[in-house]
């Protein structure tokens, strides 16, 4: 945390630290699109009070199974318990430069099976990346989908921009390919 009268002082040191490592400013686009490589969640834009935390991929990370009662406990052990979602929070590798919008709706054989939270072009990719929410029946990496733009892949960040092999079906990317 820093005061007010220091803020303008802490912004040159930054600045200068990054610019040292070959880095500058990254404005809002581009800080969207490295969240989305690097598989982040942004509460309001891939998850919010719609979204229970096992359909949004948070329930290892953002719930306690041990404290005492709180609101939506129930539906949280019920979930736990049975062991499944009916859609999930996904990666999407876009066939190409065109980020779909807020929304798009997901198919598979001309059928609704989901819809995309947010999408961008990230500056070392020739194609858009993703989040959105699938249907548990096509929510597994390397599944396909459509949307009215062109095809989608399911896919898992930060690993799909790794150098290790991809899942089966999963296309390979690292973060100096030109997708």
């Amino acid at each position: 945390m820093a005061e007010r009268e220091t803020l303008a002082k802490l912004w040159q040191i930054l600045s200068e630290s990054v610019r040292k490592h070959g880095g500058g400013p990254m404005g809002y686009a581009a800080l969207s699109a490295q969240r989305l490589v690097q598989g982040v969640a942004w509460f309001g834009y891939d998850f919010g009070e719609k979204q229970i935390p096992h359909e949004a991929g948070l329930e290892g990370s953002h719930i306690s199974y041990t404290k005492g009662c709180y609101t939506g406990q129930e539906i949280v052990e019920r979930v736990r318990s049975r062991g499944q979602v009916n859609r999930r929070r996904v990666d999407l590798i876009f066939d190409g430069a065109s980020a779909p919008h807020a929304g798009e709706t997901l198919t598979v054989d001309g059928k609704e099976v989901g819809f995309v939270t947010r999408a961008a072009v990230p500056s070392f990719l020739a194609r858009a990346i993703g989040m959105g929410y699938v249907r548990k029946d096509h929510n597994a990496a390397g599944s396909q989908l459509k949307w009215c733009g062109g095809a989608a892949v399911v896919s898992k960040f930060p690993d799909a921009f790794s150098a290790a092999a991809p899942a089966k079906g999963s296309p390979s990317v690292r973060s100096t390919d030109r997708l």
